[in-house]
Order: C-alpha cells, then sequence, then structure tokens
C-alpha cells in the first residue's frame, strides 16, 4: 500500500473521494453540511477548497495513497502539518512563487469562487459554532510538552479502500517523520476512531473542553504519541 506526495491533479478527485468518505459523518457531514444531498457539488467543493489552501501552506505535507498497480488511482488523502520551529523553517524555506499563492492567489481565488458558488450544504451557523469551540484547540500546541508535532488535520479512505491498511501506511508516514526528528504526532480522532490510531502508537489521550469550561459540543479525541526521542 505505497503512498506518495499529492499532486495538482490529484486535488479535484480527492475533493469527490472526500465528500464520499464523510458523507454519513456525523460532524462534517451530517452537522456542518446538513443539505449535502440537495447539493452533493456543495460538499466537494468544500473539500477541494480546503486541499488547494493546504497545497500552498508551506507547514503542510498532503500525502496520498494508491494501489501498487495504479499510481495515478487516489485511494485516499492524509493531510499533515508540522507545528513548532520547525514548521516555522519549512516557511522560511518557502520559494516567493509558493509565497504568493498561499497569500495572495489562493485565497483571492476562493474567495470569488465561494461568493459566486456559495456553499448551499452547509449550515453556517454549525460553522460558527464549531470556530468559537476551536479556541482551546490552538492553545494545545503552547505546552512546551506538545510544541513540536507532526499534525495530522485529515485522513480518508475511499469507501471501497477501507481496511485495507491505505490509512495505516498514510498516518506511518507522518509517525516516520516525527521519529526522525524526536517529536510527537497529533491527531484529532473521530468518536469510535480512537481504537486505530492508538493501535499505531499515538496513544495519549488529552480531554477536550469548550473555552467556557462546558463540554465540547462537538465530539471527538484529541490523541498524541510519545516524543519518539524518549525510551520506551
Amino acid at each position: 500500500m505505497p503512498v506518495r506526495p499529492a499532486r495538482w491533479r490529484d486535488l479535484k478527485p480527492a475533493a469527490r473521494i472526500a465528500s464520499l468518505a464523510f458523507w454519513e459523518d456525523e460532524f462534517i457531514g451530517g452537522c456542518l453540511h446538513p443539505h449535502r444531498a440537495k447539493h452533493p457539488e456543495s460538499f466537494e467543493r468544500h473539500f477541494l477548497h480546503d486541499f488547494y489552501r493546504s497545497s500552498f501552506d508551506a507547514h503542510t505535507q498532503i500525502m496520498v495513497s494508491y494501489p501498487s498497480d495504479n499510481p495515478e488511482r487516489i485511494t485516499g488523502m492524509a493531510i499533515w502539518s508540522r507545528v513548532g520551529d520547525g514548521g516555522k523553517h519549512m516557511e522560511a524555506s518557502q520559494s516567493w512563487l509558493y509565497w504568493v499563492m498561499s497569500r495572495c492567489i489562493v485565497p483571492i481565488y476562493i474567495g470569488v469562487d465561494s461568493f459566486i458558488r456559495r456553499n448551499r450544504a452547509a449550515d453556517f451557523a454549525a460553522w460558527n459554532d464549531m470556530k468559537d469551540s476551536d479556541l482551546p484547540m490552538d492553545e494545545r500546541f503552547e505546552n512546551s510538552e506538545y510544541n513540536e508535532t507532526w499534525d495530522l488535520e485529515l485522513l480518508f479512505q475511499a469507501p471501497q479502500y477501507q481496511g485495507r491498511g491505505f490509512g495505516k501506511e498514510l498516518v506511518s508516514w507522518g509517525i516516520a517523520r516525527a521519529r526522525e526528528e524526536g517529536i510527537r504526532v497529533s491527531v484529532g480522532s473521530a468518536p469510535g476512531k480512537e481504537g486505530f490510531y492508538k493501535s499505531l502508537g499515538i496513544d495519549e489521550v488529552v480531554e477536550q473542553t469548550s473555552h467556557d469550561g462546558k463540554k465540547d459540543p462537538f465530539p471527538g479525541t484529541l490523541l498524541y504519541s510519545r516524543r519518539f526521542d524518549e525510551e520506551v
């Protein structure tokens, strides 16, 4: 089950796969995009916009999985973000063209496209609630024990390829990078998916609460691996 860095031409088929993978998801599908059945193209475009942003984010690496006999056929994707000083070093080495794309061209394109083709699948009140609940998520990297990490922002597989080991390989890519640097891996797990990550060594559970001390309205579990320069 090989993986490789995503190419630009991978993003559209990956967005289609993501819309199928998250169609029945309680949070991304049901809560944030309750009108996806009427507007499936908007649901798919939501992912495509995210992939465009990530492609030019200096801190981010997008990896895709594919069948060993067909490197052009995408089965799934992982979006990894380097948090901390390592991410700053990646940003410093970014070319001027990528800087212009990430700061100007891509945001303008997405803004215009979103204005012309409004996301009719979305519930914008739920989106605003999510943004409010995200405040403490940023704080999790302020602790010196956790501020250097490879963070798994998104992971999905096409429904017909689930359970075949592709997801494990995509996660293992980030674990290998963290092991090389002697840092941690972090992930926000959907409910019921914690066992998958724990089986790969990402097994330190961090409690989630909202910024006002109440229970986070969007369920999930923050998980960290051990720091890979520690003794087992």
